[in-house]
């Protein structure tokens, strides 16, 4: 996983107001607020979750890991990466990464490069 640290590090910190907006509204704009705050912190840490992080901002990182929105490729990305590194630093147990490659790699070929490419790493990390 250290090869994607330092690339969901960098992705984090370029997030824009309105893609951390984005995601934060997943739960179809439930708490959207609370998960924008939660997120803030979590994207301070470099895209380590904590202990009580399970729904604020978690749920939201699923479910924009879930969909790959048109127009939202780096937010998709983004919260694909955060749900990797849950799963590889043992906060996630209950995310099968073989299964979440498999259910996503149409939308993940449809990515840019250098998302591909992060994504891809970062499984193979895990």
């Amino acid at each position: 996983m250290a090869e994607s640290v330092p690339m969901l590090a960098s992705l984090l910190q370029s997030l824009t107001p309105g893609e951390v907006r984005f995601v934060a509204q997943r739960d179809y704009g439930h708490d959207a607020e609370r998960h924008s705050q939660a997120l803030a912190s979590v994207i301070a840490r470099g895209g380590r979750f904590e202990q009580g992080e399970e729904w604020y901002p978690y749920e939201v990182v699923e479910l924009g890991a879930h969909t790959l929105v048109p127009g939202h490729a780096r937010e998709f990305a983004i919260c694909t990466l955060l749900v990797i590194a849950a799963v590889a630093d043992g906060f996630d147990l209950s995310t099968a990464l073989a299964d979440k490659f498999q259910d996503r790699a149409d939308d993940y070929a449809k990515l840019q490069p250098q998302l591909q490419q992060a994504i891809l790493a970062a499984y193979a990390a895990a």
